[in-house]
């Protein structure tokens, strides 16, 4: 154990010690000088300030480096996603993707698309989602869910965020989904609205405070693939 003196000691026989480690004037409490009455130590005062100024600096770039990292790894998930999805070489192949890659590339519990049908009743009684992948919705859903032109809706909570048509969009799986990403795609070929949704089972996995512009990119593509394969498919009309 150091006691007090050998501490002195040492820096006596090293008194560069302190200029060649200043991150310790973070840390040590400086001397409060006794100037007698009510006089202030305006240096304790000052250096105070600094070493407190020092401490949230370092807390605010931690923070960035902390963020700058989740960022680095949310770019690299939607890479090798829209890899995926663009190797897809038809419909089936790329709900494939959709369904059993995307999941466990955003470590996610499902992906599913959502798209609007005449027949959405059907389709719900003869596929199973679980399966295919594919909610149908009925006509002017998705509207109502991502209300006044949303594109993305992050749900911290799904037991305490009122989610238009919830039931229907994840069916089967909606009593597991705690919290979820909810993002809007538009086939430019049939201007068919679609829902591309995340489903977790623990809630605040998506929240408010997360940045979308990749989740928005990752969308784009598929909207671009699925409107593509389905043409190429010659079953869009079917569905």
């Amino acid at each position: 154990m150091i006691n007090k003196e050998q501490i002195v000691s040492y820096l006596k026989e090293n008194p560069d010690f302190l200029k060649d480690n200043p991150d310790l004037f973070e840390v040590i409490a400086p001397p409060v000088l006794e100037h007698g009455g009510n006089v202030v130590d305006l240096q304790h005062h000052i250096l105070g300030k600094l070493q407190s100024g020092l401490q949230n600096i370092k807390s605010q770039y931690e923070g960035l480096v902390l963020s700058s990292r989740d960022n680095m790894s949310t770019l690299h998930q939607v890479h090798e996603a829209v890899l995926s999805l663009i190797r897809a070489p038809d419909f089936e192949a790329l709900l494939e993707v959709v369904v059993m890659d995307l999941p466990a590339v955003f470590n996610v519990d499902l992906v599913r698309l959502g798209l609007e049908s005449e027949a959405a009743e059907f389709y719900e009684n003869k596929f199973g989602e679980q399966e295919s992948g594919i909610a149908f919705l009925e006509r002017g859903l998705i509207d109502k869910v991502m209300s006044k032109g949303k594109s993305v809706i992050l749900v911290a909570d799904t037991a305490k965020q009122f989610i238009y048509g919830f039931e229907q969009i994840f069916s089967d799986c909606a009593g597991i989904v705690e919290s979820a990403a909810l993002l809007r795609m538009r086939l430019p070929s049939s201007q068919r609205n679609v829902l591309l949704v995340f489903g977790v089972r623990i809630p605040n996995h998506f929240h408010d405070g997360q940045g979308t512009e990749m989740l928005l990119f990752l969308a784009q593509v598929l909207e671009h693939c699925l409107d593509q394969t389905l043409n190429d498919s010659g079953i869009e009309h079917l569905i």
